[in-house]
């Protein structure tokens, strides 16, 4: 394999003289127009909080079927729990969407907390949080794990912006209500979820939709899958204590193309360890749901000539091709 995939250390970035930071920013821009992932070190999240997050995400998962369907969306862009058969990453234009079989996890979504006064609007964008009475602790370790999520985004936003050689705060100053997701996924093993259809997945082949996704995930077999044109389908490295992140479609088109919006999967349970069973912390960050994304022209975008959208309404319209209700 010829793809490398760099680490960013933040505590390495925070102290760089600016010679360390053009090397540093070269190597990351070779990933992202490459690959559009990196690794992320020195995020300073405490291993005891992701821990918690991911216990009490967990208990809320163990609850009987019945129990979680209070907490269920109501609309495609909604927070709470979606179970079995409700997801299908693989719909929104991957050309290897795979067999149209729907992925093989449950999540549990929430969401910012600030509101803008306008009722209407922040119906739209920032739909209540479910916390479910059953797992009293799952809100309190959210809310601190997501502020954290967030402060790291807005800060890697600033490293992207100074990447491309352009203002730290292009993207950062508009994302200061920026709509987010953070999922607890989990991902049930073999022995639970049965005999698979031919092609299923956890979560089939697709990008994200928003600028950058953080992810913490458990390594396993039927783990992360990720793609480029060099190397096709491989398992990117996994190294204890550091966060993934990828690019979403909204800044591959942010750029006009110059960076590329990361191309993964997550495989079935495999059959050698059917008991197998993963937990996944996904951060989904986007921006201002007004905002209007001008693509960045030519030599600092891509030059492939996309259309300005407002970020928003791509947002709602992607998730609603993705995502179904459950029954």
């Amino acid at each position: 394999m010829t793809t490398r995939i760099p680490t960013l250390d933040l505590h390495d970035w925070r102290s760089a003289s600016p010679a360390r930071r053009a090397a540093i920013t070269t190597e990351l821009d070779a990933a992202l127009r490459r690959t559009g992932m990196f690794l992320l070190a020195g995020h300073d999240i405490p291993a005891e909080t992701t821990a918690r997050m991911r216990t009490t995400g967990r208990a809320f998962m163990g609850l009987p079927a019945e129990r979680k369907k209070a907490y269920a969306v109501g609309r495609p862009y909604d927070n709470g729990w979606r179970g079995l058969g409700a997801l299908q990453a693989g719909a929104v234009g991957d050309p290897d969407g795979g067999s149209g079989a729907p992925d093989l996890h449950e999540a549990f979504h929430t969401g910012p907390e600030h509101r803008t006064g306008d009722p209407a609007f922040d119906r739209r964008y920032y739909p209540a949080n479910k916390w479910p009475a059953e797992v009293p602790g799952l809100r309190e370790v959210t809310v601190e794990y997501t502020a954290r999520l967030n402060r790291i985004s807005l800060e890697l936003l600033g490293v992207l912006a100074a990447t491309l050689g352009i203002e730290e705060d292009f993207f950062s100053s508009r994302s200061q209500r920026a709509t987010w997701t953070q999922n607890v996924n989990w991902y049930p093993p073999l022995s639970m979820v049965g005999a698979l259809r031919e092609g299923q997945m956890r979560v089939g082949p697709h990008t994200d939709f928003g600028t950058l996704t953080l992810l913490d995930r458990q390594q396993g077999a039927g783990g992360l899958e990720v793609w480029n044109a060099t190397d096709g389908w491989f398992k990117p490295p996994f190294v204890p204590g550091t966060l993934v992140v990828n690019l979403g479609d909204m800044m591959h088109e942010w750029t006009d193309g110059r960076w590329r919006a990361l191309r993964h999967r997550v495989l079935a349970p495999p059959a050698s360890d059917p008991d197998e069973e993963l937990v996944s912390l996904v951060f989904f960050f986007e921006a201002d749901p007004d905002t209007e994304v001008r693509p960045l022209p030519a030599p600092v975008g891509g030059g492939a000539g996309m259309p300005s959208f407002v970020a928003g309404e791509q947002i709602l319209a992607k998730v609603g091709d993705s995502l179904t209700l459950t029954d």
